[in-house]
């Protein structure tokens, strides 16, 4: 089970602000025990938001076997779901599903590395490490994707200085120039984690796609913008790389990549993290390059 505080969870029940109410929903759907039950009820009593009193039904079920299945749909007209309702359940269940996939797999991964290094002969070099290297590669990407389908932690972040951060923190070659373009300072609100998430896998697919075309370095910058509309943040990306082959609502699948040795996990990442901010991820192909975009709504959440 995960290291939180029911009281303080209990507490986000009665909060005004709806994602702290879902963050604290979704953790009782799958740890709620027998003490919580009569709090979770009146939680339940009192919550106007659908997908909410629907994950606090779960964690009613969870503990009393007469409780009414809360995830049946059937007496529900779906007309009335609210918009967005089954990318909730999906972030849902993405995020259970990957949580305890990583705590059952993590602790047998470590162990059979641990015997590895001390029953494989020249182990450094050997194909077991890299295809162990691999499996944490992978690892660390569905704890990435987990992280990316939780509740968001809104707050007000400076997303010139998240830009900033992002690019220090960027593997690049020497030569690439990365251009920025944006108000400074430029606060918005969002989940700081969740956009740098994004940013991130936005500058390294832009690194390397540029890398892949094969130009000088110096004459194919990228560019990275930011600001805000009357409803919304937003920031790009701009390379001049090789572009985009293939579908590119494709691009977004889990596992989807056309890039030889890549996990395909980077945009599902990027788009789930969007998602969960109410907010979406588009690539558009230029004559020469991609330009990647994040947009979420202000005050999200």
């Amino acid at each position: 089970m995960p290291q939180r505080n029911p009281d303080a969870l209990l507490r986000k029940l009665r909060s005004e602000s709806a994602t702290e109410r879902l963050e604290a929903a979704r953790f009782f759907a799958a740890h709620a025990t027998v003490a919580e039950e009569q709090a979770l009820r009146e939680a339940a009593a009192r919550e106007t938001v659908t997908w909410i009193k629907s994950a606090l039904r779960r964690a009613v079920a969870r503990v009393s076997p007469t409780a009414q299945p809360a995830g049946s749909l059937a007496s529900v007209d779906t007309d009335e779901l609210p918009k967005g309702f089954a990318a909730q359940i999906f972030a849902e269940a993405l995020e259970t599903t990957t949580a305890q996939l990583l705590h059952e797999v993590e602790p047998i991964l470590g162990s059979l590395r641990l015997s590895a290094e001390g029953e494989v002969v020249n182990f450094a070099q050997s194909n077991t490490k890299q295809n162990l290297d691999r499996l944490d590669e992978f690892l660390s990407a569905l704890g990435r994707l987990r992280r990316a389908a939780s509740a968001p932690r809104i707050d007000e972040f400076a997303l010139d200085e998240a830009v900033g951060r992002c690019i220090d923190e960027l593997v690049r070659p020497e030569g690439l120039r990365l251009l920025r373009a944006g108000p400074t300072p430029c606060v918005v609100d969002g989940d700081s984690s969740l956009v740098s998430l994004s940013i991130s896998n936005g500058l390294r697919n832009a690194v390397e796609a540029t890398v892949a075309a094969n130009a000088p370095l110096e004459d194919v910058p990228i560019t990275v913008s930011w600001g805000a509309t009357d409803i919304d943040y937003w920031l790009s990306i701009v390379d001049q790389g090789v572009g985009f082959k293939g579908v590119i609502q494709k691009a977004f699948d889990i596992g989807s990549t056309t890039k030889e040795g890549h996990l395909g996990m980077g945009l599902a990442i990027v788009q789930q993290s969007m998602e969960s901010l109410g907010g979406r991820v588009t690539l558009v192909p230029n004559e020469r390059g991609v330009r990647f975009e994040l947009r979420w709504p202000k005050k999200a959440g």
